[in-house]
């Protein structure tokens, strides 16, 4: 590369070889006419550029990579051996850029490129001629950037310029000329980069066209209009095609293409009355009103017909055509499309399934009348459903036609009657017997001269599709066949939008069948009704329970001044207490893991073998008690386990609480095994065990087993849901294995790592759950040695019914009276309160009760409603039915409040009902009545 400059030369040189990214792989020699005294140019040019520049010395071997300055008043020459030859000049250097330019035409002929940057007179004007004839390359600096234009406009003017560039662009054209091995940018190749460069696949097209063998003739003389619009329609995300002149010339960018379909690329360049004639002749008119008027017009949803996959496809296109001035005149129409296929196809099947979702809001009638309301509704739409029939099945195997549309009285298609046993031109059977959809993609085969729908093309295919559920559940209650159209896709929309036609006249079938089957809904609401009372009426019970024995206590203690609370009722109050805010404390648990807003505490739990023992343990008194054998076999497991203390707690408390509360006789186990990558908790009893029908359901909330044989008939029905619910929040499982009367294992596994263990718990923090986990296990233990029946008298019970003896004086002999409650607490209170007036028995069951009143007849039976074995209007019935006890008053205490509970009680043959919590007075003055009424009811007999 040889280098030619004069007036300015030095800057030039410097922003040229500066702005050169990487070593060029060709040596560089440059002769920049200069005075005598400067000779500091090769360090001032070596600063800015990346290759070594030094001073050309006679002789020296030109190597690639480097640049040779000629010294000042010198000539160089570059020889055909590589070599320089630098001499002394007599005069001025002016002929020494010409002198370099031939020298290196002759050597090297077309490997040679020339630049000419600024300077004045015509050095370096012969020189370029020679190297344009020897094949090389000239390239030349612009006017604009030249401090003096002299030596390039000379070179310009002779027609030997490759190419004019401002300096500033110089260096990357040598960069990809020279560095690269690139083609030379022409002036053209420079235009077509301009306008075509980001124009992705359709610019890439454009760029190889040869445009000068069309009407628009080359990209460089085209006009600055053209170009921009060209350029910005390339790189628009938006379908656009410039139609250019009164020929319409075809220019489009890549979102265009799936408009041109099989147009495209013939139509690139072309007129479009040649090649898109559906387009033309409907657009046309709009086009010309846009060139007269130079107003845009833009339209909605326009309708057409495209081969892009093959066949006629219907598409929806909302296009605006733009006018494109150029001095004031439209030369151009500048197309703007967005396809709104899936908008109006969309618009128009949702309007088809309104409607006939509306058929089942105010329709009813018979079977036949539905199908026939629902084609009614489709041939609305016959560009969606050409056709459609509706055959009805009976239960004999055959279909009969209730209903159809879009087919002439004499089609072929329209066959009365298909039975399922015989061969039919309608495949029918897989959809009746199986219930598969079926697509048939023949039918001009099948029926000859088929035509239906609103295209010149009749569909070929058609899909058969089941449609609702037999009332005998075995097959579909009809089949529709609708056909599919000849100018539409069957893609998943149109697809889904045919199962949902199905679906729609399925629903409406069955709504029409509905007072049919209207005897087993109402039964299913009555059950779900029955389910929400239970749970009602069970979190009263326990509410209102511990709530009385809690009330009892302070209403004696308040009757008067100076009287202290006993203390076995202080502790009856606090356990009431504990167990209240056991029952808050899992309600809200339950809620807040029902609405995720809970999340464990992990730790590392180091000895969870020792945790676990020490809860299990909580239920040793009562298991010995009961007589129960209790193993707790909990060895260390010899690695900690991430869980939440607290939770581990419920969930170990809960199963073991559920182990005795069923299991009666033999014994209670707890185990905690290592498994790989579990521990293993196994509590497993030998109580009344489960129903095989139970088991899915004993997770659910609120659900409780019925007539399972148990200590209590207390609780709400939500520890074994919330076990499972604190167990899946570790991440692990649970599972229960049963046998009625056998017994019933429950196993969970928590994994050892979960990866979010929680920053440890301060000292304040250890002692407040400290303090919660005490009194949970305390009110568990409470709660499991009040479900012991034949507790003894406590000592101290209060004298609570002494202010009321002025108004019930004592009779002369003492009335028997039996308490049945479940509750142990209870029943001691109600002793303790009665004993003084009354001789006292309790039971803590139904059917306790009834082997007490067989060697103990009494004169008042006080019974809880909700008891285990037997409950309380169970045992109401007994007693009125044994003639020896049928006369017994009985008065029922019980948290059911409702007024339905109030009157089965009554009409059960209760004499009372007295709602939890209660006070002594009334208690008293209730017995008290009952049993005047009685004695009177006595003597009127005798």
């Amino acid at each position: 590369m040889v280098i030619g400059a004069s007036l300015g030369g030095t800057e030039a040189l410097r922003i040229l070889l500066g702005g050169i990214r990487s070593a060029l792989p060709v040596p560089i020699v440059a002769v920049v006419h200069q005075g005598p005294a400067v000779s500091r140019l090769d360090v001032v040019l070596g600063r800015a550029s990346r290759s070594p520049v030094v001073w050309a010395e006679d002789g020296a071997e030109a190597e690639p990579g480097r640049v040779y300055l000629c010294p000042g008043r010198s000539t160089v020459r570059l020889e055909p051996d590589g070599t320089l030859t630098v001499r002394r000049s007599r005069g001025t250097s002016t002929g020494s850029v010409d002198e370099l330019f031939s020298s290196a035409a002759v050597s090297h002929g077309p490997g040679v490129l020339a630049v000419v940057l600024t300077g004045t007179g015509r050095d370096g004007a012969v020189g370029c001629r020679s190297v344009r004839l020897a094949g090389g390359t000239v390239i030349a600096q612009d006017e604009a950037t030249s401090a003096a234009f002299g030596m390039p406009s000379a070179v310009i003017e002779g027609g030997d310029a490759s190419l004019v560039v401002p300096l500033g662009e110089l260096p990357e054209v040598l960069d990809q000329v020279v560095g690269a091995g690139r083609p030379l940018p022409t002036p053209a190749r420079r235009a077509a980069e301009a306008v075509f460069g980001a124009g992705g696949e359709m610019g890439s097209l454009m760029a190889a066209v040869d445009w000068s063998a069309t009407t628009l003739g080359p990209v460089e003389r085209w006009s600055p209009t053209l170009r921009t619009v060209l350029s910005m329609m390339l790189s628009h995300p938006i379908a656009m095609n410039l139609l250019w002149g009164r020929d319409r010339l075809q220019l489009y960018n890549d979102a265009c293409i799936n408009f041109m379909a099989d147009y495209h690329p013939a139509a690139l360049g072309r007129p479009m009355a040649q090649t898109w004639t559906e387009a033309a002749a409907g657009i046309e008119t709009s086009l010309r009103e846009v060139d007269i008027t130079g107003e845009a017009a833009l339209f909605e949803d326009q309708l057409f017909v495209l081969h892009r996959t093959g066949c006629p496809e219907e598409v929806y296109v909302t296009s605006c055509y733009s006018p494109v001035r150029d001095d004031g005149h439209v030369v151009a129409v500048l197309g703007t499309w967005v396809e709104t296929t899936k908008q109006v196809l969309a618009h128009r099947r949702l309007t088809t399934l309104r409607r006939l979702a509306a058929i089942g809001i105010t329709e009813g009638g018979t079977d036949a009348r539905v199908c026939e309301d629902a084609v009614s509704v489709l041939a609305g739409n016959p560009h969606d459903v050409p056709f459609a029939l509706v055959y009805l099945l009976d239960l004999a195997g055959s279909a009969y036609l209730a209903a159809a549309t879009g087919l002439i009285e004499s089609s072929p298609a329209l066959l009365p009657v298909i039975d399922r046993s015989t061969a039919s031109a309608w495949p029918l059977h897989a959809t009746m017997v199986r219930g598969e959809p079926r697509l048939v993609d023949d039918l001009q085969a099948r029926f000859p001269g088929l035509a239906a729908g609103p295209w010149p093309q009749p569909p070929d295919a058609a899909l058969i599709l089941p449609v609702g559920q037999s009332r005998h559940g075995e097959g579909p209650a009809a089949t529709l066949i609708v056909g599919v159209s000849s100018h539409g896709v069957l893609d998943s929309a149109y697809r889904q939008f045919l199962d949902l036609v199905a679906d729609q006249i399925g629903a409406t079938l069955t709504a029409s069948r509905a007072r049919r089957d209207a005897h087993d809904r109402i039964k299913q609401l009555a059950e779900l009704n029955r389910t929400k009372t239970e749970f009602f009426a069970n979190v009263s019970h326990e509410f209102r329970t511990p709530l009385t024995l809690m009330l009892l206590p302070l209403e004696q203690l308040g009757a008067g001044p100076g009287l202290a609370l006993p203390a076995e009722d202080a502790r009856q109050v606090h356990r009431n207490t504990l167990r209240l805010l056991r029952l808050v404390n899992n309600l809200l648990s339950f809620a807040e893991l029902e609405q995720s807003r809970v999340r464990p505490a992990l730790e590392a739990v180091d000895d969870l073998a020792g945790l676990t023992a020490d809860l299990a343990s909580v239920f040793r008194s009562a298991m010995e008690r009961a007589g129960l054998s209790f193993t707790v076999d909990c060895p260390p497991l010899g690695r900690p386990v991430q869980a939440d203390p607290q939770m581990w707690e419920t969930i170990v408390l809960n199963l073991v609480s559920n182990a005795f509360k069923h299991t009666f006789t033999g014994d209670v186990t707890v185990r905690l095994i290592a498994r790989s990558g579990h521990a293993e908790l196994v509590v497993a009893d030998t109580g009344t065990g489960i129903t095989e029908e139970e088991i899915p359901h004993l997770f659910t909330r609120f659900h409780r087993v019925q007539g399972a044989k148990a200590r209590s008939r207390e609780g709400s029905g939500i520890g074994l849901a919330l076990v499972q619910q604190l167990v899946q929040l570790h991440h692990g499982s649970i599972r229960v294995r049963s046998t009625p009367g056998a017994g019933s294992t429950f196993t969970v596994w928590v994994p050892y790592n979960q990866n979010r263990v929680r920053k440890p718990a301060g000292a304040a923090d250890r002692a407040e759950l400290a303090e919660i986990s005490a009194r949970t296990r305390q009110a568990f233990a409470e709660e499991a040695d009040q479900w012991l029946a034949g507790d003894a008298l406590p000592a101290g019970i209060a004298e609570a019914a002494e202010p009321l003896g002025s108004a019930f004086p004592a009779p002369g002999t003492r009335s028997a009276v039996l308490v049945v409650d479940d509750n142990g607490d209870l029943r001691r209170y109600l002793r303790g309160l009665l004993a003084d007036r009354y001789d006292i028995r309790t039971a803590a069951d139904g059917a306790q009760a009834l082997h007490v009143l067989a060697e103990h007849p009494a004169d008042l039976v006080l019974a809880d409603v909700m008891l285990p074995e037997l409950d309380g209007l169970e045992l109401i019935q007994r007693i009125r039915t044994d003639p020896a006890l049928r006369a017994t008053p009985v008065i029922l205490l019980t948290a059911l409040a409702a007024p339905e509970s109030v009157m089965r009680a009554l009409a059960a043959g209760a004499h009372d009902y007295i709602v939890k919590p209660f006070t002594a007075r009334e208690l008293i003055a209730r017995i008290e009545s009952q049993l005047a009424l009685a004695r009177l009811r006595a003597g009127r007999a005798k």
